[in-house]
């Protein structure tokens, strides 16, 4: 980084990991020491490609992808042409194994148990810069689960084996072609329709917000003929279809791209509207299960939402960081004004329980495929309350950290009009906040909270390093949540309705914090873990007013966080 004689700095990034005070430790502790030293290397790699993809990612997305319907002879193509700078963001992601490793034979064979952790952990580091390019990588992982846990024999190893490359020319990318114009969040109202031609399947309907337009591996939503035993409406009688666009040979003629969508932010990736005619398909299942497995590509989008989510946040904290530690305003670097070191101390706060939640949740997803059943209702309850308090979250510190750089941050130049604009779809992708309140409230109601509860308990028993005072007020907290939730789910179904997204943001806070306290345990962390704690634990939500809330009392916790956040 260096400063120009204008009092304007110019921030280069050479690795987003190397560059992460925090990185070593905290990687260190989730993955275990000895995992951590062998796994390091991969998780720096992704620092550098998340560096080095900044100006590709700048000119992807103010110079995005182009559909060209037709030919110069007038034949149907449905070619989506992207600008070079593209291309190099998947290299930088894909051809460095940012999803090859999770299908890597050699790396399973050796840390399966960590396989989420992983790929979520590098992937973090590549979406600091571009989320755009995220989202596809997010489904293309989301089509290999799927395939790997229910995919149909004839075709699975062929499609993993491309989900899996790490050479472009032979990787196939994945999307969900899920919204209808009629529906959207309501995915029962869809109307596409699959039939059957002796033993092929063949699908026909509408498609609208269909994002990665041109993938290779496309999971489909299609309602199931009614001699398949299939529900008149809803969606139970929705059947899972997975469609190759070069699975039977041109398969691509009968998916037609109307348009591109003109959109708000992670303009360098194309989503847009399609319509299949009679395209075929391989079945995975049928009615009463199709949307069930769905939902599990759903739940992992939500997952890489929540990634998505931190990894626009640390950016934006990064950046405004930075600038501060060389930008001078009133004969200060702006580090050293008292109000705004309060706002990015509880910035970086909120961020590094925001990565507690995020990170733990992808913990229990390795622990839940490997059978931990209190782990598989962790992960049901836990991703969409994950997801809705991070994309709020994300938009919040992306527009407080612009506020704390100043003008020159909301000029185009910069990248963090670009962060917040892309940080905006994260609270509607996969979900809306209002729609993932009331998956966290179906989960309440089918399984109960006593084992959440119980588990929270178990968690605060093992750490008994927690000084008595915190562990009182914690336990305090606990009690005083689950008894809201208890007369929650005793009122109407609309008030629960009307209520559940309080005890969405308070139970994300209270977990959150556990987890600071829990992973405090490492010398390392602990004077990081105890500050952050100690803003958070005074902050109503996440996105209350910076430097509100007994600042003064707590100015020694500034630098400690400061540095953590950022150190040149």
């Amino acid at each position: 980084m260096k400063t120009t004689p204008d009092n304007i700095p110019i921030i280069n990034f050479e690795n987003l990991y190397l560059q992460d005070p925090l990185a070593d430790s905290l990687w260190s502790y989730w993955l275990g020491e000895k995992n951590f030293k062998d796994l390091r290397e991969h998780f720096v790699d992704m620092g550098r490609s998340g560096a080095q993809a900044t100006p590709f990612s700048a000119r992807a997305d103010s110079l995005g992808p182009i559909l060209k319907t037709h030919t110069p002879q007038g034949q149907r193509q449905d070619l989506v042409e992207y600008h070079p700078d593209y291309h190099q963001l998947e290299k930088l992601s894909y051809g460095a194994g940012i999803i090859s490793r999770k299908y890597d034979p050699a790396f399973l064979k050796l840390y399966r148990p960590l396989r989420h952790l992983v790929g979520f952990g590098i992937g973090y580091y590549f979406a600091q810069t571009e989320i755009g390019l995220y989202c596809p990588i997010c489904m293309t992982d989301g089509v290999g689960r799927v395939l790997e846990r229910h995919g149909p024999p004839e075709v699975t190893q062929t499609v993993l084996k491309h989900i899996g490359s790490k050479q472009l020319e032979s990787l196939w990318q994945g999307a969900m072609f899920l919204t209808e114009k009629q529906g959207g969040s309501d995915v029962g109202a869809n109307t596409a329709q699959a039939r059957k031609s002796g033993d092929r399947w063949l699908i026909s309907g509408d498609k609208w917000f269909c994002s990665k337009v041109d993938a290779e591996a496309i999971l489909v939503l299609a309602r199931m003929p009614e001699d398949e035993g299939r529900p008149e409406t809803g969606t139970r009688g929705l059947g899972l279809f997975l469609v190759l666009r070069h699975l039977p040979p041109k398969n691509h003629r009968h998916l037609q791209i109307h348009r591109l969508k003109q959109k708000m932010g992670v303009r360098s990736m194309p989503s847009g509207e399609v319509t299949m005619e009679n395209a075929e398909g391989f079945l995975i299942g049928g009615a009463g299960e199709g949307f069930k497995l769905m939902a599990e590509m759903l739940n992992m989008s939500r997952l890489y939402n929540s990634v998505a989510s931190i990894a626009g946040m640390r950016r934006a904290i990064m950046e405004a960081l930075a600038y501060g530690a060389e930008r001078k305003a009133f004969d200060l670097h702006l580090r050293e004004l008292p109000l705004w070191r309060a706002n990015m101390a509880d910035l970086v706060a909120e961020h590094i329980g925001a990565m507690h939640l995020v990170f733990s949740t992808a913990q229990y997803l390795d622990h839940a495929d490997g059978g931990d059943k209190t782990a598989q209702l962790m992960v049901r309850l836990l991703t969409p309350i994950t997801k809705a308090f991070t994309g709020k979250l994300a938009i919040f510190a992306a527009s407080e950290s612009m506020e704390a750089i100043g003008g020159n941050a909301y000029i185009e130049e910069h990248i963090m009009p670009r962060i917040l604009r892309d940080c905006q779809v994260l609270p509607i992708w996969e979900g809306t906040t209002n729609i993932l309140s009331l998956d966290a409230l179906r989960v309440l109601r089918k399984y109960g909270h006593q084992f959440y509860y119980t588990h929270l308990a178990e968690i605060l028993e093992s750490c008994s390093f927690i000084s008595p005072a915190w562990m009182q007020d914690l336990k305090k907290r606990l009690s005083e949540e689950q008894d809201f939730l208890g007369k929650l789910l005793t009122m109407p179904d609309e008030d629960q309705q009307r209520s559940i997204r309080e005890w969405v943001e308070r139970t994300a806070r209270s977990l959150s914090l556990i987890k600071l306290l829990q992973s405090s345990h490492e010398t390392s962390l602990k004077a990081i873990m105890d500050a952050a704690y100690q803003r958070l634990v005074l902050r109503p939500t996440a996105t209350s007013p910076l430097g509100a809330f007994h600042t003064a009392q707590l100015k020694h916790t500034e630098e400690i966080l400061l540095k953590a956040g950022y150190q040149a």
